[in-house]
């Protein structure tokens, strides 16, 4: 692999933002990069509450790699994924990272949901359609649920007052 490349190639994913919300008008919306960011947080976070503290670290890690296909493929909202289909395993391939996530793809999953309903409820106050990407999402861990549950009964990102 070439690391140089390799490493520009992440650092694009800075610059590359998450497309759904541009759809309803949030006009600087995150970056996959900074999605990618607090979706690790809360893997981490996710195993140490469930109980699996031998999974954070690796939960975490996987996090950060879990959106690194769209420095490649862009980020490819709902509507467009009707029309695209992405060859996954050509990513992977092309990425050549030789690590098994499988342990930890239920605490990512609940993870990357959980973050975009963060965002959905964040965005909320500049666009009450952001609230619509948060209904309704299903989880596989209890502590995700029950975390899911908390942000949706409080609905207010303000967490100084």
């Amino acid at each position: 692999m070439d690391l140089v490349k390799f490493i520009h190639e992440v650092g694009s994913l800075k610059l590359l933002p998450r497309s759904g919300w541009l759809k309803i008008g949030i006009k600087c919306p995150e970056s996959v990069a900074e999605h990618s960011f607090r979706t690790a947080i809360i893997a981490f976070l996710l195993a140490i509450e469930s109980g699996e503290k031998e999974k954070a670290f690796k939960s975490a890690l996987c996090a950060l790699f879990h959106d690194i296909h769209e420095s490649k493929t862009t980020d490819l909202h709902k509507i467009a994924k009707r029309y695209v289909k992405v060859d996954e395993e050509k990513l992977k391939n092309e990425f050549n990272l030789e690590i098994d996530f499988s342990d930890v793809e239920t605490l990512v999953h609940d993870a990357d949901k959980l973050e975009l309903a963060f965002q959905a409820v964040e965005y909320s106050s500049m666009n009450k359609h952001a609230l619509e990407f948060a209904e309704n999402l299903e989880f596989k861990t209890e502590v995700a649920r029950k975390i899911y549950r908390e942000l949706m009964e409080r609905r207010d990102p303000r967490w100084w007052r």
